[in-house]
């Protein structure tokens, strides 16, 4: 692989990593009022117990903080700060990022919900992609353009794949480690 393509596989990554940190920052903050207040729909929980208010707002403040931090890191390297773009831009990707990881996970527990999956059960598909699937959906509706061009347009779509082959292995291994922490209660 050319030099030019593993760096926008790796900008990609980059790129990725608010969604990336805010969905998993979710279960650090967790606990406290679910989100759902406790409501039925058809006889199941609307999200559950898993989804509260306190892990949604911490792990988008996550996902934030570390776009931030990206950005101060990339600022002497590069004026478009390694893709995210200029300031107002590179904020509300961030943002976007960061929100729609979030509401990507609680779409994702909604739908098992209906499903009749319970917390904690094995989604296969689900459990590994709808936060990126929310952080993504957000982005097509706001900054369209801006994902197309780091993730659509050729050469670039690598690095849409590298992100879609990468994630269900680093999904995995957080949450094995939040396994080991205490902080879930299954491995997966």
């Amino acid at each position: 692989m050319s030099n030019d393509l593993i760096e926008i596989v790796l900008i990609g990554i980059w790129l990725t990593i608010p969604a990336y940190v805010a969905n998993p920052s979710a279960v650090l903050f967790g606990g406290g009022r679910p989100m759902d207040f406790e409501k039925r729909l058809k006889g199941e929980r609307i999200l559950g117990d898993g989804k509260t208010w306190r892990g949604f707002f911490g792990g988008v403040f996550s996902g934030i903080l570390i776009g931030v931090i990206q950005i101060a890191i990339s600022s002497p390297i590069d004026e478009g700060h390694l893709g995210f773009g200029g300031y107002p831009d590179f904020l509300a990707v961030i943002i976007l990022l960061s929100f729609g990881s979030l509401m990507g996970d609680v779409m994702g527990s909604f739908v098992k919900r209906r499903l009749g999956i319970k917390r904690g059960q094995k989604a296969p598909f689900l459990d590994q992609y709808d936060f990126l699937i929310g952080a993504w959906l957000l982005l097509l509706i706001f900054k369209w353009q801006w994902f197309f061009e780091h993730f659509v347009y050729w050469p670039n779509t690598l690095a849409l794949i590298t992100v879609i082959i990468l994630t269900p292995f680093l999904h995995k291994g957080v949450n094995v480690l939040g396994y080991k922490m205490g902080k879930k209660d299954v491995p997966w």
